[in-house]
């Protein structure tokens, strides 16, 4: 899956990946929201590390009454607790991408449009799609790019990978995954900085309307948020001012996510 995921998605815009092209290393997990996005990702035996554990906690309430343990009933719910507790914050955590981000006030550049071939590094989150298959995404390292229509390409890499040394990552996500935002979607950009790892990076939210799956039972496509993240600051300015070329308003600074 590795292979054919970058190149169909590249059909009718073959040139995305024609190029050599060295990506940044995987964004290490060094936060809780990083560890509950590999957790809800990354499998063992068919199934989910989260699945597993919420399994785990519902079976030590179910035990801890059947066997009679000390404490009984209490320390039963107390396990049902924990187990909601953490299918609640998983859920709430999936709402912002698993990610921390936070607007901040700064001169803007002057609008410059980037050359076709010129491909900027980042760190993407949000909800990137390839073969008509959707999916979110936390800190994937991939690149920004501006075809010559002005049509921006985010494009981000899945790697084979291990967590706990036990999961592993699911075989069809692994690959290359794609969003397609054209200037006339976008209903703002937010500059900011973002948590990568243990570290706060120069960053840009990017609120836009995607073009609907061919599936989609929406009409009117819902509005999105791709969270960018530069290890770079000139590769921030310079993607900050290739955006503001079709600009229709002045980027939004009151967006925050932490």
């Amino acid at each position: 899956m590795s292979s054919h995921n970058g190149a169909s998605a590249a059909s009718g815009r073959a040139h995305v990946t024609q190029r050599t092209t060295t990506f940044l290393p995987d964004a290490p997990l060094a936060t809780w929201q990083g560890w509950l996005y590999a957790l809800t990702r990354a499998q063992w035996l068919g199934m989910t590390l989260m699945h597993w554990l919420l399994l785990l906690l519902i079976a030590l309430a179910s035990g801890w009454l059947l066997l009679e343990l000390p404490g009984g009933w209490p320390i039963s719910l107390g396990w049902l607790t924990v187990a909601g507790a953490l299918w609640g914050l998983a859920r709430q955590t999936q709402r912002q991408h698993y990610t921390r981000f936070r607007a901040i006030t700064m001169s803007f550049p002057a609008p410059a449009g980037l050359s076709p071939a010129d491909k900027r590094p980042l760190y993407v989150t949000g909800a990137l799609s390839v073969e008509a298959k959707a999916r979110t995404f936390h800190t994937l390292p991939g690149f920004y790019r501006t075809f010559a229509t002005r049509e921006h390409v985010l494009i981000g890499r899945v790697q084979p990978r291990r967590i706990a040394a036990l999961a592993t990552w699911p075989e069809d996500e692994i690959g290359l995954w794609y969003a397609f935002v054209a200037p006339a979607q976008i209903d703002a950009i937010t500059p900011g900085q973002q948590q990568v790892g243990l570290h706060w990076l120069p960053a840009l939210a990017i609120t836009y309307r995607p073009t609907p799956l061919p599936d989609a039972k929406r009409r009117v496509p819902a509005a999105t948020t791709l969270y960018l993240a530069f290890p770079d600051p000139d590769d921030h300015n310079a993607v900050l001012a290739d955006l503001l070329v079709d600009a229709r308003s002045a980027p939004a600074s009151e967006q925050h996510h932490d």
